[in-house]
């Protein structure tokens, strides 16, 4: 009996021992394992609505200043022109689309017209030389390859006129709608509705 108990004693030693032993260090890693299959291909999502027209057929210049001026009396009345050249101006144009030019009149004292304001032609300014009162008439007249400017002194009172007025034309062609809801007259809609960089 004391054999046995004794022989008991040494095989769970023996277990103790083996299964509490240091583990031996890591064994390489295997190869990887196939490919597994492809997935079935996801539903087509629904379309999204179709976007606005752009405004790519929209042309529009760069702010142009007028170096001279010619001056001509009509009926009594001083007037100051100003061809500005404008090739995209074409007959087709003129028969079917719509051409704006605005003015940036900084030839006069900002008490007159302020400093950078813009505002679309015809623009009439109202003020007293003295006693006297004043009306400047500034218009323009689109022709085929031009822009005409023309201003109306009713005071006749200019001997010449600054050339720090600027202006700039933009063309829509006839079929273009996407600024129908733009006051067109509204320089800063108009600006931002094209993105015309000053």
């Amino acid at each position: 009996m004391k054999k046995i108990n004794y022989l008991f004693a040494f095989i769970a030693s023996a277990l103790i021992f083996t299964s509490c032993g240091k583990d031996g260090a890591v064994g390489p890693q295997g190869p990887a394992g196939p490919t597994g299959p492809t997935g079935t291909t996801g539903t087509t999502g629904v379309a999204g609505p179709t976007g606005a027209t752009g405004t790519a057929n929209v042309i529009y210049s760069d702010w142009t200043t007028p170096a001279t001026y010619t001056k001509t009396t009509v009926f009594g009345t001083t007037h100051f022109t100003a061809a500005i050249p404008a090739s995209k101006i074409t007959q087709a144009i003129l028969d079917n689309g719509t051409v704006i030019v605005y003015g940036k009149l900084d030839g006069y004292v900002s008490t007159i017209w302020p400093t950078a304001q813009v505002s679309a032609l015809p623009i009439e300014i109202t003020y007293m030389i003295g006693t006297t009162q004043n009306i400047d008439s500034w218009s323009a007249l689109c022709t085929v390859g031009n822009v005409n400017i023309d201003l109306a002194s009713s005071a006749n009172a200019y001997g010449s006129i600054s050339n720090a007025h600027q202006f700039r034309y933009v063309i829509i062609p006839g079929g273009v709608h996407t600024l129908a809801s733009i006051n067109l007259k509204d320089y800063n809609q108009v600006k931002m509705a094209l993105n015309l960089r000053d």
